[in-house]
């Protein structure tokens, strides 16, 4: 089997179509390449700029304190209850309990298995007026001395 018989019967035409659609497809690449060559080496020249950028807008998305800001809770308007002193009081039981350092969930939970109403808003009420502290880990500390600041006011 001699000329186009042998090529038809081994494939031929089939191999030489994926042949050159192999190297169209490089040369296509490479031209693109070539192309914008010219704006990846401005970036190379100029990378400090940025790297500084990408920098800037990865520190800007992380957290820079562990603490909750202070909130004014005349201005906003937020009343979470009136009796911090009890309820201060109930969930420092609840956190010597569970011990330090301890997940913000499995307090709310505990909590409510108690029957403690409004867990939540209570919980946040805490970190907002700095009973319950963040360690920046994803866990929490019971602040002793804004609890024996209150006992001694009222």
């Amino acid at each position: 089997m001699t000329g186009i018989d042998a090529i038809v019967h081994h494939n031929g035409f089939a191999m030489a179509a994926v042949g050159i659609t192999i190297v169209f497809t490089a040369l296509v690449t490479l031209s693109l390449i070539i192309s914008q060559l010219h704006r990846l080496l401005l970036i190379w020249d100029d990378r400090r700029t940025y790297v500084e950028k990408v920098r800037n807008i990865f520190s800007a998305a992380r957290p820079t304190e562990a603490r909750p800001p202070q909130v004014d809770e005349e201005i906003l308007g937020i009343h979470y209850f009136d009796d911090i002193n009890e309820s201060s009081r109930q969930f420092q039981i609840l956190i010597q309990a569970m011990g330090e350092p301890f997940p913000l969930p499995e307090l709310i939970r505990i909590a409510q298995s108690f029957g403690i109403e409004h867990a939540h808003s209570t919980v946040s009420h805490l970190i907002v007026s700095n009973f319950i502290v963040a360690d920046g880990n994803g866990f929490y500390h019971w602040n002793q001395d804004a609890y024996k600041s209150l006992s001694k006011r009222s």
